[in-house]
């Protein structure tokens, strides 16, 4: 290394040696810098380490690429798609499981990828905080099971804060689904065999799972390493957003939980999602002024800590001007393909706007129609015309965003990206927009859950978290003044849990009282609600259930247009206006068409 040498370069160009190496891809793109890791077809980001770091830091690090590497490698997205479960803790473990399987491959054929995988792993486990659970309602399922089938996987020890989080399940694990775990390394190299044994592991751990049957094809899975991985999408999970994220791992995995420890065992699905009493109407749960009523069926055990907050008030100044500037980087990076959106998407709605003419006037366009009245009294001389333009509809528009865990990293940067761009484009077309966030004030439930064990931890207490709902800009305030607030989004402390339903009545209840003509809420998020200190002493589906209600209410009873984008995840199975985006590079393509017919005009 020279002396005016980047010390860091080394590391660079080792490290994408290493990474082209275990993926098998001489192309590979490997790139360095700030923010979340991600990867992207062949195109991998990897955090960079300071000057000065640990080994132990530097090999987490080597640990996060080598993960790409060996995924890009070993694991088939088309396959994985096929054999899932479709959503909720099932959907988590699986991933988890395959998670191991990969991670696995690695660790028994190299030895120096073992080192950095056990240091990532024990990076992760440490910023989640597994050291410190005291309780297993505390301790995810989902993620100890991961755990467990990644060390009877590699034979390798796990890290204490990881063992702690373990010995929590690992007796119920082994118990019910210990067969199907040990069956599981006869099929390491076979995706599709594995797959199915992890369906195993599922059905013996009683987790509700919904399958469909793979599809028939053509991918001969006698050998998974020669599987040539072509897709450009993103993978919808990285080891980032899998486990490191503390929400993430416990995320629906609570729900399995909840189920697991009899929690509901009096009530079937059926039962948890009944509708209200039969003797209250929906109308009634909508008061004169259009707003929507809690669902009677749902209920907080506290409303007293719950926070209503503008975003300047949850920041300083100086940070917050340096958090606008990470999301006009990231903005910067599509700026020609961001900048063909807004264009062509103003264009879109401009050209819907209402024109009509004004007739009987002394100057303007010359009405034809009226030459004959010049002759017949040429002392009249109100024969021009002029077009007026009507504000387009008299629009207001809600952009309700998911900050909560799970959008860490990609996810929370497009639905700020899509924030940033549909708001100063509405503007432009001079339609209101309001900017809101909700998320929770503290992680497996905040001052309300500890009011709860304090009262004796009555049954089916309802919410236990403490909500907080963020007003990035409200509907009055100029584009100018508010816009650096969006930059908040980008600040990983502000994310934690979502309790999606409150945050859409509220909402609504905001936009339904104001006085446009036309109002639409638009919907920013990547799945289902979670908060794991309230799933796991209600009904496993009590927060699902409880959207659904609010869904229903404003689709069906409330004047307000509901539609929704769903961020890497497929939200159509809610929400019956939606489109989704599974990778920023969208925001200049087909988005542009699909976005405008969400403000189609209704006659």
């Amino acid at each position: 290394m020279s002396e005016s040498e980047n010390p860091l370069e080394p590391f660079k160009r080792a490290t994408t040696s290493t990474m082209r190496a275990l993926s098998g891809e001489e192309e590979l793109d490997v790139s360095f810098g700030p923010g979340a890791p991600s990867l992207r077809g062949n195109r991998i980001r990897v955090p960079l380490p300071a000057v000065g770091s640990s080994e132990d830091e530097i090999n987490a690090i080597r640990g996060i690429g080598d993960e790409f590497a060996l995924r890009l490698r070993h694991h088939s997205d088309e396959l994985h798609s096929r054999y899932a479960p479709r959503g909720g803790a099932a959907q988590e473990m699986f991933q988890l499981i395959e998670d191991a399987r990969v991670a696995s491959i690695g660790t028994l054929r190299m030895e120096g990828v073992a080192k950095n995988l056990d240091a990532h792993l024990e990076a992760q486990c440490q910023q989640a905080a597994f050291d410190s659970l005291t309780e297993q309602t505390e301790a995810p399922l989902s993620v100890a099971v991961g755990l467990i089938v990644r060390q009877r996987l590699t034979g390798r020890s796990l890290p204490d804060s990881a063992e702690n989080l373990v010995r929590f399940w690992r007796d119920h694990v082994l118990e019910h689904a210990g067969d199907h775990i040990d069956a599981l390394k006869d099929h390491v190299k076979d995706q599709a065999k594995f797959a199915e044994r992890c369906r195993e592991i599922i059905a013996d751990l009683g987790l509700p799972a919904e399958f469909e049957d793979p599809m028939e094809g053509d991918t001969d899975q006698d050998d998974i390493e020669t599987i040539d991985e072509s897709d450009e999408s993103e993978s919808e999970f990285s080891p980032e957003d899998v486990v490191l994220d503390d929400e993430a791992m416990a995320e629906e995995g609570v729900e399995g939980e909840a189920s697991m420890m009899d929690m509901d065992s009096d009530m079937d699905m059926d039962e948890a999602g009944a509708e209200a009493d039969p003797d209250e109407s929906p109308e009634s749960l909508i008061d004169e002024a259009g707003r929507i009523a809690v669902d009677v069926n749902y209920e907080s055990y506290s409303s007293k800590f719950d926070e209503i907050i503008r975003a300047e008030e949850l920041c300083d100044s100086e940070e917050m001007i340096r958090l606008r500037q990470l999301l006009d980087q990231q903005l910067q990076t599509l700026h020609h393909a961001t900048s063909k959106l807004a264009n062509r998407l103003q264009r879109k709605l401009m050209a819907k706007q209402n024109r009509t003419w004004e007739f009987d006037l002394e100057e303007g366009v010359l009405d034809a129609a009226r030459l004959s009245q010049v002759i017949i009294d040429p002392i009249n001389p109100l024969v021009y015309k002029q077009e007026k333009e009507m504000k387009f509809r008299d629009t207001v528009v809600t952009l309700l965003i998911d900050s909560s865990g799970s959008m860490r990293g990609r996810s929370i940067t497009i639905a700020a990206m899509c924030a940033d761009i549909l708001g100063r484009t509405l503007e432009r077309c001079s339609v209101r927009v309001e900017i809101l966030g909700f998320t929770t004030r503290a992680w497996r439930g905040g001052e309300s859950r500890e009011n709860w064990i304090n009262a004796g931890k009555p049954s089916n207490p309802g919410r236990l978290n403490d909500i907080r709902h963020i007003i990035y800009k409200a509907a009055d305030d100029t584009w100018s003044r508010t816009k650096r607030n969006l930059g908040l989004m980008m600040r990983e402390e502000l994310l934690k849990e979502n309790i999606d339903g409150e945050a859409l009545i509220w909402a609504h209840n905001r936009i339904v009282s104001r006085n446009e003509q036309r109002k639409v809420l638009m919907v920013i998020s990547d799945g289902l609600p979670v908060d794991n200190s309230t799933l796991l002493v209600n009904p496993s589906n009590y927060l699902e259930q409880h959207l659904k209600y609010a869904i229903d209410m404003i689709e069906n009873q409330s004047p307000v247009e509901l539609v929704a984008i769903g961020i890497g995840h497929d939200v159509t199975h809610h929400y019956s206006r939606a489109v989704t985006i599974t990778d920023a590079d969208q925001l200049g393509g087909a988005m542009t068409d699909q976005l405008a017919e969400l403000f189609e005009i209704r006659n």
